[in-house]
C-alpha cells in the first residue's frame, strides 16, 4: 500500500506499557431493512466517470447532526454570520443535505465507516465492534481478535466489497487513499492488503516518510482557542470521592475533563492524531500522488467527546452553583459558569472550543483542496458515522452493572470462578454483547432479568429500566423503535455457517437515556484500548455512543453541476455507498441494503 514509515512514537504494545505507567497504577426507523438479495451493480446509473473525476469521503467521527443548529456560543437557533460550525455549514448550502439521516445500530465507529463504503450493514458485514471483537472460542475462554475485512461476510458468505475495491476494477492505474485518525479502522483494510482497494494507507503511526509526525495538542484547548488559559475544565472526581470498591475509583478516575483517559489519549498523539495533522496530511497526500479516490476520517470530535464531553443539547448545560475558579485576569463570562447537568464536572465552553476547532480544521480541509483544483471535479461526501451524547454520572455502579446482576441472580458464575462454557461479555459505552458457550437457553433468563432490573436516573429522579435488550429473536425481526429487522442478525454467520467461523452474540444490550454500560474483560474497544483481562470491570467515558440515541448522523453530498438543499426525506448511512457506486457507474460485488439517492444529487 506504498511506501511508509513508522511513527517515531509507540507502538502499540510500548503504547500499553505506557499507558499503564502513565496511569500511575490506577488499575421513525423510516424503513424496513432487509438485504437486496444481489449486488449492487449501477453501471447504468452512471453520471461521473472514474477517469475524469475524483470521490472523496470526509467523515467526521461522532459528530452530533444537532451541532450544525447551534449558533456560535452553542445556543440554538444559528442562522447564517452566526453558526458554531459555520464552514460545515457553508458545504450544506452548495450540497444536497439529508438532515434527517442515520447510521446503523451499533451506532459506532467501525462498522459504520465500513457501511459507509459498502452500502451495509451490521447483518451484511459481520463487524459488531470497534477495534476488537469476539470470533470464536478456544479452549479456556473467548477468541479476540481485530476488526477486520477478514471476517467481513455478506448473508451469502461472500466478501464484503467496498468502493474502493470496485474503483480499482474499473481504474486499476489511479491511486486510492485511506487517511484515518483511528488507526485500527484503517487497520482493517491494511490486513486486507492489495484486496482491499486501498494503495495509500496513512495512520498517526504508520504514514509515508514526507509527512511530519503527529503532534500533541489538548482536546479543551487547540492551538484554535482564543482564551485557553481562562475557559474553565473540571479535574477527575478523585480516587477517594466515593465508594471504594475497585470498580467505582477506577471510573472516577477515567470521569472527567482532567481525567486518566483525557492525560492518556493527548499523551500519545501517534495513536489519536488530531484533526489538524490529518487535514496537513491530506493536503501534502493529495499534491504528491493526486489520488482519485478517498476517504479521509477525522477522529478528533469522538475521541473529544469521550474524554471532555458533548454539548449538542443545549438545554442539558445549566449554571453552575459553584463559582469556576480563574487565573488572575480572566474575566467572568456567563458561559464559563454552564455545566452539565448529566455530569456536573463537564464544562460546556470548553466542549466547545473542541468542535469550534473540528469546524476550523474541515475548512482548512475544503480550502487545500480547492487550491489545489481537486473540487472542482470531485464529488465529495461529508458524513459522521454516529453521533455522540453524554453519559449519566451516578454514583451507584451497580445501576449498569449487568454482569454483576446476572451473577447475583446466579445466572453467570461469579467473576474469578474460570468456566469456559460461562458467558462472555464484550462492551463499552451504550452497547453491550453477550455471548453464552453452552446453556443458551441462560440467554433467555438473563434478558428477563435484565428488562426488570430498575435504576434512578440521577438527571431526571426517574425509576426506570437502563437499557433495552435484544435476544436473536428481536435481532431477526427487528424492535419497534429500537432496530430495524435484520438489522443486528446475520444470516450466514448464525443460519448457514452456524458460527463456525464468526461467533454473534445471544443478547445485545443498548443504553437507555444516557446510561453508560461498563467495559468487562479489560477491553476498551472504542479508543483501542486493551486493559489487563483481570481488570475490573469501570465505566471508562464521560461520553460516548452506540445505542440509539446515537444513530443521527451528518450527510450531505456535492457534486459538480449537482442539486443544491435540504431532502427531508429519512436515509441511512449505508444509501451513501450505494448512491456513490451509482454516481460513479460501480459494482459492488456483495449484498447491500443502500438504497439508490443518486436522482436527489444530480
Amino acid at each position: 500500500m506504498g511506501g511508509s514509515r513508522r511513527s517515531r512514537g509507540l507502538g502499540r504494545r510500548e503504547f500499553l506499557k505506557g499507558m499503564a505507567a502513565f496511569a500511575g497504577g490506577a488499575v421513525s426507523l423510516g424503513w424496513a431493512l432487509a438485504p437486496a438479495g444481489r449486488c449492487w451493480a449501477a453501471g447504468q446509473a452512471r453520471r461521473f466517470s472514474p477517469g475524469r473525476h475524483k470521490l472523496i469521503f470526509v467523515a467526521i467521527d461522532g459528530l452530533n447532526p444537532r451541532y450544525l443548529e447551534l449558533d456560535s456560543r452553542g445556543v440554538a437557533g444559528g442562522s447564517e454570520g452566526d453558526w458554531l460550525m459555520p464552514n460545515i455549514r457553508s458545504f450544506l448550502g452548495r450540497s444536497v443535505w439529508y438532515p434527517n439521516a442515520k447510521c446503523h445500530l451499533p451506532s459506532a465507529t467501525d462498522m459504520n465507516h465500513l457501511n459507509a463504503l459498502a452500502g451495509t450493514s451490521s447483518a451484511q458485514t459481520g463487524i459488531l465492534s470497534v477495534w476488537a471483537q469476539p470470533v470464536g472460542w478456544t479452549g479456556c475462554g473467548v477468541d479476540i481478535r481485530p476488526t477486520s475485512l477478514t471476517y467481513a461476510r455478506d448473508d451469502r458468505g461472500r466478501p464484503v466489497d467496498t468502493l474502493f475495491s470496485a474503483w480499482k476494477r474499473t481504474r486499476p492505474d489511479s491511486k486510492t487513499l485511506f487517511i484515518t485518525g483511528k488507526e485500527w479502522v484503517g487497520n482493517m483494510f491494511r490486513q486486507a492488503g492489495k484486496a482491499s482497494g486501498v494503495d495509500i494507507l496513512v495512520t498517526g503511526t504508520d504514514f509515508p516518510p514526507y509527512l511530519d509526525a503527529p503532534r500533541k495538542e489538548r482536546f479543551a484547548d487547540p492551538a484554535t482557542d482564543p482564551d485557553a488559559a481562562c475557559d474553565p475544565e473540571s479535574s477527575m472526581r478523585g480516587y477517594f470521592a466515593g465508594p471504594m470498591r475497585t470498580s467505582d475509583v477506577l471510573s472516577r478516575l477515567y470521569s472527567g475533563q482532567g481525567s486518566l483517559l483525557t492525560m492518556q489519549m493527548e499523551h500519545f498523539p501517534n495513536h489519536f492524531p488530531h484533526d489538524r495533522w490529518i487535514v496537513e496530511s491530506t493536503l501534502a497526500v493529495f499534491k504528491r500522488t493526486d489520488p482519485d479516490l478517498a476517504y479521509i476520517l477525522l477522529a478528533q470530535c469522538d475521541d473529544a467527546g469521550h474524554c471532555i464531553g458533548n454539548a449538542p443539547d443545549p438545554d442539558e448545560f445549566v449554571e453552575s452553583p459553584e463559582e469556576p475558579s480563574r487565573p488572575d485576569g480572566c474575566p467572568d463570562k456567563p458561559e464559563y459558569r454552564l455545566v452539565s447537568t448529566r455530569n456536573g464536572l463537564l464544562h460546556k465552553e470548553a466542549i466547545l472550543d473542541a468542535v469550534r476547532d473540528v469546524d476550523i480544521q474541515f475548512g482548512r480541509l475544503m480550502k487545500g483542496l480547492e487550491d489545489l483544483g481537486v473540487l472542482e471535479k470531485a464529488v465529495v461526501v461529508l458524513l459522521s458515522d454516529h453521533s455522540s451524547v453524554n453519559h449519566l454520572w451516578s454514583d451507584d455502579f451497580s445501576s449498569t452493572d449487568c454482569v454483576g446482576i446476572l451473577e447475583e441472580e446466579g445466572v453467570v458464575a461469579k467473576r474469578g470462578v474460570l468456566d469456559p462454557r460461562d458467558m462472555y461479555a464484550f462492551s463499552v459505552s451504550s452497547y453491550g454483547m453477550l455471548y453464552w458457550r453452552e446453556n443458551r437457553h441462560r440467554a433467555s433468563i438473563a434478558k428477563r432479568i435484565l428488562l426488570a432490573h430498575r435504576a434512578q436516573n440521577p438527571q431526571t429522579g426517574a425509576v426506570e429500566c437502563p437499557w433495552w435488550v435484544l435476544d436473536r429473536d428481536d435481532m431477526r425481526n427487528g424492535l419497534d423503535g429500537v432496530s430495524l429487522p435484520g438489522e443486528l442478525h446475520h444470516t450466514f454467520y448464525v443460519d448457514v455457517d452456524k458460527e463456525r467461523a464468526l461467533v454473534w452474540p445471544d443478547l445485545v444490550i443498548l443504553a437507555r437515556n444516557g446510561w453508560q454500560i461498563p467495559v468487562y474483560n479489560g477491553h476498551v474497544p472504542n479508543v483501542g484500548i486493551k486493559a489487563p483481562a483481570w481488570a475490573p470491570p469501570w465505566r471508562v467515558y464521560i461520553g460516548g455512543h452506540g445505542s440509539v440515541d446515537t444513530l443521527p448522523i451528518v450527510a450531505a453530498v456535492s457534486a459538480p453541476g449537482g442539486k443544491t438543499g435540504a431532502v427531508e426525506r429519512p436515509v441511512r448511512i449505508a444509501d451513501l455507498g450505494v448512491s456513490a457506486a451509482s454516481l460513479f457507474g460501480l459494482e459492488l460485488t456483495s449484498t447491500t441494503v443502500g438504497r439508490d439517492l443518486s436522482g436527489d444529487i444530480v
